[in-house]
């Protein structure tokens, strides 16, 4: 059967506070979506909506064709894995996972089973006769995961489930979201403010941010062509450069003019660049990866390379990774991160020339901070 998830033009308000405004997706098959923003973007409202525990002000959601939005939490195959909600804290570990399955009446060795292989998977075994209120942030979230783990759900939802967890067993807990997707055969949405780690799992990504999606799409699509500058400050770390650029109409195309360095856009640039209006000016966004020493082998042939001469300001090396401050121009400063590359001159104060390619560059609107794009094809 294909799964699918229809949010149509959602509106929340919580007095006068807009919660989510106008906000549609679709989901389908076994999509999982990470679904990314800063605390209070409406990513809890939409997950409180999507349960039961809350409905919406005017708009629909479709699950698999049905209007759930008006429904029961009871009546509708939504899993929540959170431990805001849903935690009976009067029962024991073993009592919260069981639960779901006694519900529907499955015998007593056939619940023992799903539980113990929860439990066993998320590493639980030694807490399961613990009281809830004896636990840990960190172990409730586990539990929450194992009770969603032996769930029969069309849509599984994990809300910030790994936040509390020390880096092993956070590893031990995503490989097991992973594994109630792939086997639930159902589609997830994962929330997280922190969403480089969850990157890896995700077939789909989303921003939101004060209550709308500001883009979804395949993770590395939205990675390497952001919609706006929220979505590219926020998903890359380090930091997203940013440099101030003018535009200048030429008989070749358009010129490119930074501080320290300039290129030239062809004609094909006219329609999107003819949204400046009156504005002379664009935002340049550059990844920090996409940035080539001169040494990086595929920039020893790169002649559509735009070759800038910089200065080294600052140098840190951290699991295989260089991460530099550079010094361009008279006032421009830009992070590079260049991965397992070592080079006996890398210091401060050296002189060093990289390499962009103009494929790689982003241009943004000055005022919407909106990407700017030339027609495909």
């Amino acid at each position: 059967m294909m799964n699918m998830l229809d949010v149509q033009d959602v509106v929340k308000c919580f007095g006068t506070t807009i919660a989510l405004d106008h906000t549609s997706f679709s989901l389908h098959n076994n999509d999982f979506l990470v679904l990314a923003g800063p605390s209070n973007s409406g990513k809890t409202t939409l997950f409180r909506l999507l349960s039961g525990l809350e409905r919406p002000d005017s708009g629909a959601i479709l699950l698999n064709g049905v209007n759930i939005g008006e429904r029961e939490g009871g009546a509708r195959k939504v899993a929540l894995v959170s431990h805001k909600y849903g935690v009976a804290y009067k029962l024991s570990v073993y009592d919260n996972i069981a639960q779901s399955l006694r519900f529907r009446r499955q015998s007593k060795k056939m619940v023992d089973q799903q539980v113990q292989s929860a439990l066993e998977i998320l590493e639980l075994q030694h807490l399961q006769k613990m009281h809830m209120r004896q636990l840990s942030g960190g172990e409730i979230q586990r539990v929450m995961i194992a009770k969603a783990m032996v769930r029969d759900a069309d849509l599984y939802l994990f809300d910030e489930p790994l936040a509390q967890l020390d880096p092993h067993t956070h590893h031990r807990a995503q490989q097991a979201i992973q594994m109630v997707h792939r086997l639930k055969g159902a589609i997830s949405i994962y929330a997280t403010q922190h969403p480089t780690s969850a990157l890896t799992i995700a077939t789909r990504l989303a921003l939101i941010h004060q209550g709308r999606i500001q883009q979804i799409g395949a993770p590395e699509e939205v990675l390497r062509r952001p919609a706006n500058l929220f979505v590219a400050e926020y998903l890359h770390q380090p930091r997203f450069n940013q440099v101030p650029a003018s535009v200048h109409a030429t008989d070749t195309g358009y010129l490119i003019q930074a501080d320290g360095f300039s290129f030239i856009l062809p004609p094909a640039w006219q329609a999107p660049l003819a949204q400046l209006a009156n504005q002379a000016g664009v935002i340049l966004g550059i990844r920090p990866n996409t940035i080539l020493s001169t040494w990086t082998p595929s920039l020893l042939d790169a002649s559509g390379y735009i070759h800038i001469p910089t200065q080294i300001t600052h140098i840190d090396h951290l699991m295989g990774k260089w991460t530099m401050q550079l010094r361009v121009g008279q006032q421009t400063n830009l992070v590079a991160e260049l991965k397992d590359i070592y080079h006996p001159s890398l210091q401060a104060g050296t002189h060093i020339e990289i390499g962009l390619h103009p494929d790689d560059i982003c241009l943004f609107h000055p005022t919407t901070r909106t990407l700017l794009l030339p027609p495909s094809g």
